[in-house]
């Protein structure tokens, strides 16, 4: 296979924000790309084909990959192993040259006893036995999920959550991505992908809201227990779902070696402070 035979790509989970750098990316460097998710802007992907649909069915996803050449996924849903068994059914149908996942920095097999790591895990494997070339990303936190930690005008970690995070921005994964996709040499591979530093989650916390939210002084750090009181009590189900989420976090390091990802796709240079800058 030659690298000019990758030329048109299926992005499928499009409308995320890690995604929407690894589009811009692609098409600086020439790729025709198709662009599917269930809610997608079409007014800022321009310069793209739009498929809006649920990967969840056949048709849908048969529009969304036809007469590409690669399957780029990067999803977020519940049950993403059975996402990717149907990408993997339909991607078959239509002669699929190469698909690309977006797993996860913690995903290995030690790890699967929480659900979400396990649906990466299996997810994965599937992949690799399904006969399609393909290459595994496990990123490591984004910058761009800090955002979400700001609530009600105040910053959260929940929990101690002591261990270092080398994030990553997401233009740098983008670009890792590209570099990957131009050299035939790197599929059937995994990657483990990280940023340049070290910092635990409240570190990085500070850090953003000192640039994008100097009116909040401090990050609050609200221990396990009584957030899980807090849920008992008013029944919130979001928060009920998220602490099992950082107790995870707290106690799993990032697994893998980054030090062949970076030979082979070039280092993810942009630290906090710089991506803040921007």
């Amino acid at each position: 296979m030659s690298e000019k035979a990758i030329k048109k790509i299926a992005i499928l989970g499009a409308s995320g924000l890690v995604a929407r750098e690894t589009i811009k990316a692609f098409g600086n460097a020439g790729f025709q790309l198709k662009l599917f998710s269930r809610n997608i802007d079409a007014k800022k992907f321009t310069n793209h084909e739009i498929v809006q649909g649920d990967v969840f069915k056949d048709s849908d996803l048969e529009l969304a990959i036809k007469d590409c050449d690669a399957i780029h996924i990067t999803l977020g849903q519940l049950d993403e192993f059975g996402a990717v068994q149907r990408i993997i059914k339909v991607a078959k149908k239509n002669n699929i040259k190469l698909i690309s996942y977006v797993s996860g920095a913690t995903v290995c097999k030690e790890n699967t006893a929480m659900p979400f790591i396990k649906a990466k895990y299996e997810s994965e494997q599937l992949l690799k036995s399904s006969g399609i070339p393909y290459m595994i990303f496990r990123p490591t936190w984004f910058m761009e999920s800090l955002a979400l930690m700001i609530q009600d005008g105040k910053a959260n970690v929940i929990g101690k959550q002591p261990l270092k995070i080398r994030f990553i921005a997401s233009e740098d994964f983008g670009k890792r991505i590209v570099n990957a996709y131009q050299n035939t040499e790197n599929f059937n591979q995994e990657f483990t992908t990280y940023g340049p530093e070290g910092l635990t989650i409240k570190e990085a916390l500070e850090q953003y809201i000192k640039v994008k939210h100097p009116n909040i002084s401090k990050v609050n750090n609200a221990p396990f227990w009584i957030l899980k009181l807090m849920a008992s009590i008013t029944g919130n189900k979001k928060l009920k779902e998220i602490i099992p989420v950082f107790e995870y976090f707290e106690k799993t390091k990032e697994a893998g070696n980054p030090d062949s990802s970076d030979r082979l796709l070039g280092k993810s240079t942009t630290t906090l402070q710089e991506w803040l800058s921007k």
